[in-house]
This record gives structure tokens, sequence and C-alpha cells, in this order.
């Protein structure tokens, strides 16, 4: 009979005597093991108390120096010529610190791989656990290490070791050393940073800690440059990265800081940067206790001199010369960094459709990423931009005010601007959703009275023409548009007037000089054609749109008209508009006539029914073949 485990209370009850043994003697830190399996706990009651447990065991661990290889490798020791190395004791003191840093590991991993437990509470509490060991490593610096871990975490996640079990040696799968439980993980696909965890990470430490929120910007921009494989999920950064647009603009709004060793300014006199002596304390076995182990190793492929180098063994452009306490306190450097982050996400990171469509309408504005980044750097966006807009479709529709923007506002040399305009009006354009916000900036690029008029005269054309084929919802939109662009450009007012020459029919039936071809908008000779299909749109069938293109018979005396007046048309609002509709001159009905039931025609016959009217001497008057084969009876039987 198999003992009888026991329950989840008596369990809990054992949690409190581990942390009190461990906290009375920090030189005896056995029971470390049995916090570490709690914490892999079936139970998240369990997992709950042992993880917390565990993190107000090893700050005091940390902060007495029983964690070997940690305090020396911070980026102040390395950067200020001192050996930060705590006095290494004799004998079984060194084993002891490798024994610790090795069960610190293994609490780092339970507390990465909660961050994709199905059990909320345990995302919660798992996530400030992470960050909460920082301020404690980083005696007189920051750790870059260690935050590099975390935002390893962040970017990768790993899953939940809840009710994990050890896998057997020898098995074929190397993957994980752990059997996780599916159960026990979130909803998302594997790798997938649950949403809330990243709301967490962000309001909590990114946007509301400067010191944070500059950590994360260079070490994010380091790990794409080091590795050249995509990222699996980009969302899991981009989520984090794309809602900070509280950078600091000025020295008084670097204010909160979440490392205590960086709150004060350094002083002037500080160096930028000093080579580290090197540490000749050694373990058994020639192995240095406080050097960096080879677990962390991985972590501290660059750093911050001119000699760091990435994966690719090429040295790391550097925006700065100031080490990263000065960095800390320099706006410029934030805005170098946030810079630098973007550029690699833009030239690196696999963008999905949706994200794409996000950073283009966050492009703009005080408070939008061109806004954000150094202004020298802004022109490298154009290349990015100017690829969606060789693509066309929506995300080519929003890439175009990145462009004009860059050009008007940045002094962005791109000559091409209005042939891919041009290329943009497809038939699609007037279907689409987002074709409010395109015209709002057609209506601004075409605005400038300096046009030729040849440019303009193809945009005429080429909108008239895809008129033919739009919803009344659209064509509505492109004629006050067409309307207000002839007021602006008086050249081309002869479009309008040539219907003398052949006729409007003629140039319908294929003598029209205008090239639907030419990918130039400068030479598809628009300009020596003829509207004539605003003239078509007079006998449409809807009275909203023949009556709108009414204006163009007449004399151009009336002003513009105002463009958001018709954005935000469909069938909807053009149902509503005649439904309210007041009417002059009621129109005329016919009288009601007493006819006979056999003589009144039905107007909704059923097949059948009408077959069997038809078919009194079906076979002598084929009335059944004729009533199967009349197509309108078909088509109104229900």
């Amino acid at each position: 009979m198999a003992p009888k485990q026991p329950s989840t209370a008596a369990i809990i009850k054992q949690i409190p005597t581990f942390e009190a043994s461990l906290l009375a003697d920090l030189s005896d830190p056995n029971n470390l093991l049995p916090l570490l399996s709690l914490a892999r706990h079936a139970s998240p009651e369990v997992v709950h108390k042992a993880i917390w447990a565990l993190h107000r065991v090893f700050i005091p661990l940390i902060s007495a120096g029983k964690v070997g290889g940690l305090v020396s490798t911070s980026l102040a020791s390395r950067g200020s010529g001192e050996d930060e190395v705590d006095e290494v004791e004799v004998g079984s003191g060194r084993e002891v610190k490798i024994w610790v840093r090795e069960r610190l590991v293994e609490y780092l991993e339970i507390l990465a791989g909660l961050l994709r437990d199905n059990e909320a509470a345990l995302r919660s509490s798992a996530l400030p656990l992470l960050f909460s060991l920082l301020p404690a490593l980083s005696t007189s610096g920051v750790h870059t290490i260690y935050f590099r871990i975390i935002l390893d975490a962040l970017i990768y996640p790993t899953e939940s070791l809840r009710g994990a079990s050890p896998r057997k040696v020898g098995s074929s799968s190397t993957s994980s050393q752990w059997i996780v439980v599916p159960a026990h993980q979130v909803s998302e696909d594997a790798g997938v940073l649950p949403q809330d965890v990243i709301a967490l990470v962000v309001d909590d430490f990114w946007a509301k800690y400067d010191d944070l929120r500059l950590l994360f910007f260079r070490e994010a921009k380091h790990m794409l440059e080091s590795t050249s494989d995509p990222l699996p999920h980009p969302s899991n950064l981009l989520g984090q990265l794309f809602p900070l647009t509280n950078l600091p603009r000025k020295q008084a709004d670097l204010n909160a800081f979440f490392i205590p060793s960086v709150q004060s300014p350094p002083s002037s006199s500080e160096p930028s940067s000093k080579k580290s002596k090197p540490n000749p304390r050694k373990g058994k076995g020639g192995k240095d206790v406080d050097a960096t182990p080879e677990w962390m190793a991985a972590y501290d492929s660059g750093s911050d001199s001119d000699s760091a180098t990435t994966g690719s063994k090429r040295p790391r452009e550097r925006t700065s010369k100031l080490n990263l306490h000065a960095a800390i306190h320099s706006t410029a450097a934030h805005t170098s960094a946030y810079t630098d982050l973007y550029i690699a996400v833009l030239s690196t990171v696999p963008l999905s459709e949706a994200w794409t469509r996000k950073i283009l309408v966050g492009l703009h504005g005080s408070s939008g990423i061109l806004g954000h980044m150094r202004a020298d750097k802004r022109v490298r966006v154009a290349d990015w931009l100017g690829s969606l807009v060789d693509r066309g479709g929506v995300e080519g529709m929003l890439a175009v005010n990145g462009l004009f923007v860059l050009m008007t506002q940045y002094n962005l040399d791109y000559p091409n601007f209005y042939p891919r305009l041009y290329s943009l009006l497809t038939p699609s354009l007037l279907h689409t959703r987002h074709r409010a916000r395109f015209f709002r900036l057609l209506d601004t690029f075409l605005r400038s009275a300096l046009l030729p008029s040849a440019l303009i005269a193809s945009f005429i054309k080429r909108l008239s023409r895809l008129a033919l084929t739009a919803p009344p919802g659209g064509i509505v939109l492109v004629l006050p548009f067409v309307y207000g662009l002839f007021k602006r450009h008086v050249g081309c007012m002869g479009m309008l007037q040539r219907y003398d020459e052949g006729g409007w029919e003629d140039l319908a039936y294929g003598v029209d000089p205008y090239d639907a071809n030419d990918p130039s908008p400068f030479t598809s000779k628009a300009i020596d054609s003829s509207l004539w299909e605003l003239a078509s749109m007079q006998n449409h069938y809807l009275a909203s749109v023949s009556t709108m293109s009414g204006i163009f018979r007449e004399q151009f005396t009336k002003p513009e008209f105002a463009l958001e007046d018709f954005l935000d048309h469909g069938y909807a609002t053009l149902f509503e508009t005649e439904l309210q509709r007041k009417i002059k001159y009621p129109p005329a009905l016919s009288l009601q006539l007493e006819v006979d039931d056999k003589y009144r025609p039905d107007l909704f016959p059923s097949n059948a029914a009408h077959v069997d009217a038809k078919t009194t001497d079906g076979a002598a008057e084929g009335g059944e073949e004729k009533a199967a084969g009349d197509i309108v009876s078909q088509l109104w039987a229900f």
C-alpha cells in the first residue's frame, strides 16, 4: 500500500520551518533543496509560498556574499578597476558558494517558467521576484549580466515547471531535463509571453523606472545584434517596446530609479571606463569561485567597452562614450538607445501585418516614434517605409505618410515619391476601410499649388477611372476630392471642356489618349484626356451620386467641399440619408384597381405554384416546359 501523501496545508506549514532554519544560519544552506522542490510542487498555493520564502532567503545570502561569482561580475566593478571580491573562506567555503550559486540558477529557472503558468497569481508574483534580486546584486553599479537573464526570460519565455518531474537519464529528448504538465501552461502558443505579463512589466518597470528602461533599450538591441536567427515570437519584444512613449526630454524627467546605487549622478571626475583587474582567487582544481560562471557566460557576450564584440565577432557600434552610470543620467543617451533599438527592430525583426500597421500609425506626432528618435537618424527609417510602399496595399498607404514627413521636415531626398503614391491608386483602394485615412493624406500631398498640372491630371484621371467600379460610398468621396483639385489647379480645367472634340463617347470607346498602364504620372498623357468617367456618373442609379456629379457641369464658383463631411460614408450612411430625405414633390401613384383574383398577377410565385397555374393542358401547350425554363420565375421563387 502506497504511503499517504501529506495534505497541502501540511506542506505549507513546512515552508516557514525551512525558511527560519536558513535565515538562522546562512552558512548551512542545505534546506534550499526542499524549498526548491516545493517551488515545483503541483499545488499553486505551495508554489506561491515557496517562491516568496526563497526570495526572503536569497536576499540575505547575496548581501552576505554567500553566492559566488555574482557580485564581482557587476558592470561597476568591471569598469571601476576595483575588485569587489569578498573575503573567500578557506576549505569548504568556496564549494558552498558554488553550490548556492547553482541553487540560485534553479530558482531563476522556476521563476522564468512561472511567467507562462496558467495561474495568474503565480505570473504576477514571479515577475517582481525576478526583478527584486537585481538591486541586491547591483551593490555599486548595475549587474548587467543578471539583467540580461531577466530580459531573456521575457523575450524567450520557457515552460512552467509547476508539477514537473525529472526526465530519466539517457532519455532521447534533450530539449529539457523536466517533463512539464501541459495543463499548467497558459493557453498561448509555446514561447509566447502572456499579455498580462507584458502589461505588468511595461507599467511597473519599463515605463516607471528610467534606469530599467535604458537597460531594456540597450540590452534588447544587443540581443538582436548578437544572433543571426530571427525572433521566433516578435510580439514578446514589440509588446514591451511599442507602449513606451514617456521618454525623458529634459534632465528633470530623470527622477525614478529602481537600483539604489545609480540614483545619484556620477561625479564629473569619474572616468568613463577602466580596465578591470584579474581576480587571482581560485578554488579547488584551479576554479575561479568569483569569476563569471559558465551559465552566465552566454549573457556576458558583450559589454559597453569599445572592444566589445557580438556573436558575429565584429565590433559593436557605440553611440556614446559614457559609461552606464553616466548614461542613465543623460537624456541624450536615452534617446540614442531608443533610436538604435527601433532601427534594429525594423531592420532585423520579421514584422507581422498587424505590427507593421501599429508601428506605421504610431510613427507620427509629438509622442510618436519619430518624435522620440534622434533627428540625425530619422531618415534611416526611409528604407523600411520605401519597401512597404513598393509592397502596396494598406501598409503602402500608411507608409507614404512617413515618407512625406521625412521629406518635408527632415530634408529626405526621395524623387520617386509621387510615382509611388500614384501606384497605390488601385481598384481596391475605394473598397478598403482605410480609405478615409488615405484620402486625408492624399489631400495633404496634392495640396501644393507648385505641383505640375500633368501630375495632378494623372491623379484626377486615375481616381475618376476607379470611381467607375467603386461603391457609392467611395464615389461620393472621389467627387468632392476631384472638385477640390480642380479648384487648386486650374491648369487641369481643359479635361472638363474637351467633350466637343469627338464627344465623350469617342473617348470612352478607345481613343482616350490617357495611358492607364503608364506607371509614371508625369507621362500618362492624362492632361490631354477628358473626364468622361465623371460624366457617366450623372446617370448613376443613386440620386445622391448623380446629383453631386452635376457640379462639374456648372461654373466653378462654389468653394471647396469640406472633405471630412464625405470620408465616413458607406452603404449604411447613404441609406440613412435617403430615409431622412425630405420629399418636396411626392411621386404620382397609380389608382388601386379592383381586379378579380384570377386575373391578378402573382408577384412572388413559387416555382411549383407557377407551374400548376400554367399547365392546365400542359402537354398540349408546353406550359410545364415553359414554366420550368422561365428564368424570372425561378429567380423570384422562394
